[in-house]
């Protein structure tokens, strides 16, 4: 029975590595640096759970084995501890958030040592830290200087329960089709509010563009495309009356197969037309129905309404031939998306074939698909929308649908009828929340209804002076049930002046939860300036962040913001890269035992503090990369960490066998140059579970052995370090003879073993060994063996030898690779 003490072995050398800050990265180190960066956690409990172990282990092994191949490492820890997550579970506990946050970051750091992740503790960075978030709002002031935020009303989704406006980018839709919010999963409605938002639209261009410059998964970069939406048309104008109708398409190849418009009910046209129309009170009654409707249930209604402005048509002016057009009002035609206005091309376009047949519309084919079908379009089915030849369209005819698309925009540019467009899904970023535990916005609000800044960020004396705009130390920060922020009550912090000394109010809604964690990357670089948000020379240095292990969740949020934010900062000259990432990875998700994702917020979290008291932190580090790939989802299941432990109890066994004066046997020694060829590709690759099984196979085969020769055992000592850290610390430093710590002296700084190609490259494979019909033992082979050698190690198997010895060979039978059968 093994004698192994991990929590003895544990506590002293995660002690020993804090103290001396063990995985310090050097700026300007001469070594080739390596940035490795996992999500910061949100701190809201009382220790990391296995969901952030999940995040935080790989990239952790792999920021190991980096150091020991000879790189300038740096891997960071911080907490995001502004915003929702925080304050939900501060209002939960009754604990002020700062209180709660300063308590639950103590427990989050005792976590990180328990589990030996490598951090750099001099660059540990707090969100909610006033020396941070300074930064933080000097860089919103950016945003502001720029024209970048702005303060105006607009349709945004508001969340009862959370009291708070959300972004769109944290609005789901559930499996019936309803809106709910990311977190928690509350209803959500739409409500028009004056609030702050970040322009990102100005940066979709270079957003997608940026794609192609960064190494992410495609369903990553697939995921950003979509949610950015850009759509290359055109802007057509039509004629009704005397207004002018624009209407956005991404067809306008299909102008001849136009048939009808249809405009929002709330399009400013429509009551302009009202006096002419013949129908007006069936009009304004219809009007008066879609007002009461949400835009998310005009939009996924599946019954299309809608009703025709009798009296008045429109004029397609590219083809005087098809005559008047019929103009409609409908409530699946949404005012704030696009021009508010369609045209309908019947023929061509599946919702307008529907709305088509419902009212009794003309249907006119355009385009003849690979089916070579030009009959009338009747049925669903025939309705051609992605490719084919134009037919019925003049100047067009012939051409695919590309060329035509490009041949019809020059036409309308060169007549004055339209024009090249884009249009883009994303929409501006919501940057303000009505909630206390956020960034406070530094603006002031001046009798006038202008909005001027707390400083110029260009004058560093009154950056020095006026931040942090430090958020006060309120009683109540429960959020209110009238909508505004809880910080409005302060009243005392809300009166101020403005730089005229005029009475002003200062802006009391604070920055969402995604706003420390935009930059947060760059502050790891030089966490303690406090002149700039970083050094640019520090910054040339690290820059881009090599590797981001994080959240799939993250992709449209997070990790599109922080490009954004990056983006800008490259325009502004403070940062030396466009992109700050060059390379991410989306871990999978780990369930709990509900099946849903494990996180605090849905109350199934496992708190693993258990598991390390009863198997110790290195069990738990290998069996958590054990359960698969990085990127894969995986429930919570222990039984797998009896595995790692047994592992790491047969190491610890195997110490007292390691000698100077023995000869490692050549199977052993293959065996072991291949675990380091095969473990060195595997950690590259981050496939740390099977890196784990050939652990688990090399230490099953020579666990039985007498004696390991010692340099053998220290390789392997090594091999194991970024999986197992402190056992192998402990042997390490056991083998050596080392009784006081250095830092050199430590298993995590020694070099990377090296494979022998000649050794590494034969692959051994053991079969069993019959002799008529009954099992004798078994034999190593390789790809070189040849049926002589194997008779060879058959005839030298020990337990063979008195079956054989003087025996007539009636038969040897070989399976190449599976077995050998030998009858006398």
């Amino acid at each position: 029975m093994s004698n192994h003490d991990p929590r003895t072995i544990e506590s002293k050398w995660s002690d020993l590595w804090y103290k001396n800050n063990l995985y310090e990265a050097v700026d300007f180190d001469p070594k080739p640096k390596r940035y490795i960066l996992a999500e910061l956690p949100y701190p809201s409990g009382k220790a990391l759970h296995a969901g952030h172990m999940m995040r935080f282990t790989v990239p952790d092994i792999y920021s190991r084995y980096l150091r020991m191949r000879g790189f300038n490492v740096m891997f960071p820890i911080g907490w995001d501890s502004f915003g929702l997550p925080a304050e939900n579970y501060a209002i939960k506990t009754g604990v002020h958030p700062a209180k709660l946050i300063a308590d639950t970051v103590l427990f989050y750091k005792e976590s990180i040592k328990q589990m030996g992740y490598g951090v750099d503790w001099n660059r540990v960075i707090d969100t909610s830290d006033p020396n941070y978030y300074k930064w933080t709002q000097w860089i919103f002031l950016k945003f502001f200087e720029a024209g970048l935020a702005e303060y105006k009303e607009m349709p945004i989704w508001w969340c009862e329960q959370l009291k708070t406006v959300l972004s769109d980018e944290e609005v789901l839709t559930d499996k019936a089709g309803n809106k709910i919010s990311e977190r928690g999963e509350y209803t959500v409605v739409k409500k028009n509010i004056k609030q702050w938002v970040l322009k990102i639209t100005k940066y979709a261009d270079q957003l997608l563009d940026g794609l192609g410059e960064v190494d992410f998964p495609e369903a990553i970069k697939s995921a950003q495309r979509n949610w950015i939406g850009r759509k290359i048309g055109a802007t057509i104008s039509f004629t009704v009356e005397e207004e002018i109708i624009d209407v956005f398409t991404t067809r306008p190849d299909t102008l001849f197969g136009v048939t009808f418009l249809v405009m929002a009910p709330e399009h400013p046209a429509v009551l302009k037309l009202l006096d002419k129309v013949t129908n007006k009170d069936e009009v304004l009654k219809y009007i008066d129905v879609t007002k009461n409707q949400s835009d998310l249930q005009r939009a996924s209604s599946r019954i299309k309404t809608g009703i025709k402005l009798k009296g008045v048509t429109a004029k397609n002016s590219v083809d005087g031939s098809v005559g008047d057009i019929p103009i409609f009002i409908a409530d699946y035609v949404l005012m704030n998306y696009g021009t508010g206005a369609v045209m309908g091309v019947p023929g061509h376009d599946r919702r307008d074939f529907e709305f088509a047949t419902q009212f009794g519309i003309e249907i006119i084919r355009v385009v003849v698909g690979s089916d070579t079908d030009t009959s009338a379009i009747k049925e669903l089915a025939q309705v051609q929308e992605d490719e084919g030849t134009m037919i019925n369209s003049e100047f067009l005819n012939g051409m695919d649908i590309k060329t035509a698309k490009e041949k019809m925009m020059d036409y309308l540019e060169e007549k004055d009828l339209g024009y090249r467009t884009k249009t883009y899904n994303i929409r501006d970023w919501v940057f303000s929340r009505q909630r206390y535990w956020g960034e406070p916005i530094p603006v002031i609000h001046k009798q006038n209804g202008s909005i001027e800044a707390v400083c110029d960020t260009n004058n560093p004396a009154e950056v020095k002076k006026k931040l942090p705009l430090l958020l006060p130390n309120v009683p109540d920060y429960t959020p209110t049930s009238d909508g505004s922020s809880p910080l409005s009550k302060n009243v005392e912090w809300v009166a101020t002046t403005d730089k005229d000394g005029n009475s002003a109010r200062r802006e009391t809604n604070t920055m969402p939860n995604w706003a420390g964690s935009c930059w947060y990357y760059m502050r790891y670089i030089d966490p303690k300036n406090d002149s700039a948000f970083a050094d640019p020379e520090k910054l040339k240095y690290w820059l881009p962040v090599d590797k981001y292990f994080g959240g799939a969740e993250h992709t449209t949020m997070h990790l599109l913001y922080s490009r954004f934010w990056h983006r800008f900062l490259y325009d502004q000259n403070l940062v030396p890269t466009n992109e700050p990432y060059a390379w991410r990875i989306n871990g999978g998700l780990l369930l709990g035992a509900d099946g849903k994702k494990m996180s605090k917020s849905s109350g199934n979290a496992i708190e693993p503090i258990n598991l390390v008291e009863k198997f110790g932190a290195d069990s738990l580090r290998m069996y958590i990369p054990f359960l698969g790939p990085y990127e894969d989802t995986f429930a919570w299941n222990e039984s797998g960490i009896k595995a790692t432990n047994r592992l790491l109890r047969n190491v610890f066994d195997l110490r007292i066998k390691s000698t100077t004066n023995v000869k490692t046997d050549v199977v052993a020694l293959k065996m072991f140059h291949r675990l380091i060829k095969n473990v060195t590709m595997m950690i590259e690759d981050l496939k740390m579970n099977t890196a784990i099984s050939e652990f688990m196979i090399f230490v099953n085969h020579i666990k039985d052995n007498d004696q390991i020769d010692r340099s053998l055992w220290m390789d392997f000592i090594k091999l194991l370090a970024p999986f197992a850290p402190f056992l192998t610390e402990e042997l390490w430093c056991e083998i050596n003879g080392y009784t006081e710590f250095k830092k050199e002296n430590s298993v995590h700084k020694q070099k990377w073993p090296v494979f022998d190609p000649t050794l590494a490259d034969v692959k051994i494979t053991s079969i069993p060994v019959q002799i008529n019909g009954r099992l004798r033992g078994q034999i190593e082979i390789n790809e070189k063996d040849t049926e002589d050698t194997i008779k060879q190690k058959v005839n030298g198997l020990p337990n063979a030898k008195p079956y054989l010895t003087g025996k007539k060979i009636k038969k040897f039978i070989y399976l190449p690779g599976k077995i050998v059968n030998v009858v006398n």
